[in-house]
Formats: C-alpha cells, sequence, structure tokens
C-alpha cells in the first residue's frame, strides 16, 4: 500500500490497505494511511470515517487527529477543524504542523464563514515558527492573514522570508503578491503572481489572486480570464466562481454574475458572499422577491452582515 501511495496511485494503495484491515482490524496505522489515501483523492467523508476508527483504537493518536482536523477544513466544517487540531497540539505541544494548521483552519473560517479573528490564526502561525523557523509555509500563511488583516507592512517580511527559505515555491509569490495588492501596488502584486503562475502552472490560487489585482486595476477582461483558468484547474472552486461574477457585475454582465454565484452557492452552500452578490445583481434587475431572498440567506449565515441588514432595510424585507 506505501509503495503504491508514494506513486500516487491511491486506488491500489487503498485496496491493499483493505486487505491490511481484513487481516487486523485493530491496525490503527492502515486505518490513517488508508484515510490519508482518501484524503488525497478528495474523498473527504471517506478519510474521516478512517481517522474515526484510527482514533476509537488509539485516543491519544495526535496525527489521526491532525489529519481529520485537515479534512474538515476542506469540508468547510471549521469548528470541528479546530477543535481536532486543538486536541492535537494539547496532546503534543510540539506538533508544529498541528499548530500550522490550525492557524489554517482559523484563517478558512474567517474568510469564509466570517467568524473569528484573524489574531487566531497569526498567533498559531506565530507559534509554528518558534518550532520550527525552517518551514516556509508557515511564514507565507502568517503572512496571508497579516494581510488579511490589513497589516500590509507586517505581512511583506514574513512573505520574503518564506521566499527566501523555498524560492522554488508559489506560497512565498503569492503571499508577497497579496500584500502589494492591499497597498494597491498592482503592478508588483501581477508580477509576483505571475512569478507563483510560472512555478506551478496547476496552482489554482495565483490565477485567483492574479485576477484580483486586475480587477483592483478595474482591468476585468483579464480578470475574468484568470478566475476561468483556476476554475478550468479545480471545477468547483467556489472563490473563483464568485469573483468571476463580481467581474461580470461590473461588466453589468449581469445574467453571468448570477450564474456564476449561483455555481458557487452551488459547491459551498454557506459562503455568505455568494448569496449578497447574487442579491444585489437580482436587485439591479428588479427581482426584488429573490434578492430579499438572497440576503436573508446571506444574514443568516452571518448576521454581522451588515451589507445585507442595509439592503433588506432598503427592500422593506
Amino acid at each position: 500500500g506505501l509503495a503504491y501511495f508514494n506513486k500516487k496511485d491511491y486506488d491500489h494503495a487503498i485496496a491493499d490497505y483493505n486487505e491490511a484491515i481484513k487481516l487486523d482490524a485493530k491496525n490503527t496505522w492502515a486505518y490513517g494511511q488508508r484515510g490519508l489515501a482518501y484524503f488525497n483523492k478528495k474523498d473527504y467523508d471517506h478519510a474521516i470515517a478512517d481517522y474515526n476508527e484510527a482514533i476509537k483504537l488509539d485516543a491519544k493518536n495526535t496525527w489521526a487527529y491532525a489529519n481529520r482536523g485537515t479534512a474538515f477544513v476542506y469540508k468547510g466544517e471549521y469548528e470541528r477543524a479546530i477543535a481536532d487540531l486543538t486536541e492535537a497540539v494539547k496532546l503534543d505541544p510540539r506538533y508544529n504542523w498541528a499548530w500550522g494548521q490550525r492557524g489554517w483552519a482559523h484563517y478558512q473560517q474567517k474568510l469564509i464563514a466570517h467568524k473569528g479573528e484573524w489574531d487566531s490564526s497569526i498567533s498559531d502561525y506565530t507559534e509554528a515558527i518558534k518550532l520550527d523557523p525552517s518551514q516556509a509555509s508557515f511564514f507565507g500563511n502568517r503572512g496571508i492573514s497579516y494581510t488579511a488583516k490589513g497589516e500590509y507592512d507586517k505581512a511583506l517580511p514574513d512573505c520574503t522570508e518564506a521566499i527566501r527559505l523555498a524560492p522554488g515555491a508559489v506560497d512565498g509569490y503569492s503571499c508577497r503578491g497579496g500584500a502589494y495588492r492591499g497597498k494597491k501596488d498592482y503592478q508588483r502584486a501581477i508580477s509576483d503572481y505571475t512569478q507563483a503562475i510560472k512555478l506551478d502552472p496547476k496552482a489554482r490560487a495565483p490565477f485567483v489572486n492574479r485576477g484580483m489585482a486586475y480587477a483592483g486595476m478595474r482591468d476585468h477582461d483579464r480578470a475574468i480570464a484568470d478566475y476561468t483558468q483556476a476554475i478550468a484547474i479545480d471545477p468547483k472552486y467556489f472563490l473563483a466562481f464568485n469573483l468571476r461574477g463580481v467581474s461580470y457585475a461590473a461588466k453589468k454582465d449581469l445574467q453571468r454574475a448570477i450564474a456564476d454565484y449561483t455555481e458557487a452557492i452551488k459547491y459551498d452552500a454557506l459562503y455568505p458572499d455568494a448569496y449578497r452578490n447574487r442579491g444585489l445583481a437580482y436587485k439591479a434587475l428588479g427581482r426584488k422577491a429573490e434578492a430579499i431572498a438572497d440576503f436573508r440567506k446571506a444574514l443568516s449565515i452571518d448576521p454581522s452582515d451588515k451589507a445585507s441588514q442595509n439592503e433588506l432595510k432598503t427592500l422593506g424585507g
């Protein structure tokens, strides 16, 4: 199973792990490895089921908690993810990867669900860096968190350190591009994102990020082209659909905008921004009832969504 796994032949790896489990139903390692194979196939439910079994067999299995938490992040179940990753660092306070993954869970929760604080993410990455200052991803992700908080001057040194530690990786360039974009230095941002794309043309995030930089320059045609490329890489990338919808709306192509917002909702039914944006498009088209329904839905997901609150007041909903 491990040989197949290392060759990324996950189906054959899973078949071998199945046999291992048949021979020994208490083989914690086999459950964990099969879970990882399912995870790499993006079959998060089966991965979680295997990590559940591993934890049942060994309640102090930090690796299983950390990996189950990571799978929950990909499913958008951030509270469960943070709970698992918290358990992992309680069991092993020096487990730097778990600190980093919890930082990422906090980041995604704030970004997507608008819950929690950026400082929670920054704090976790800081702890991970203390434990292992050689990991570029920790600096890059802390830099991204600083950027999300609007602290661009704190982000830039972290991003640059990530590039120094891993000059052949996309993350540092994406990180620094985000900080430049936040400072409205769009040309430098585009330069960094373009370098990230050269390093990994199959990575979805640099295309989305460069698209946002183009959108900041009001070059929505180039933005749409980049979002479209991100969707070609990952057809379920709800953020790219939502952002492409925003660019279509800026071009007054509201029908395409609505179609993209609907796709974003299809792939993440708890993403409030897509409902709010679709509501705005419906409002612009005079489709009041549909707009009200979307603003209500956005508000039910994120009660702090003042934009949707104001739109409902305006529409009498």
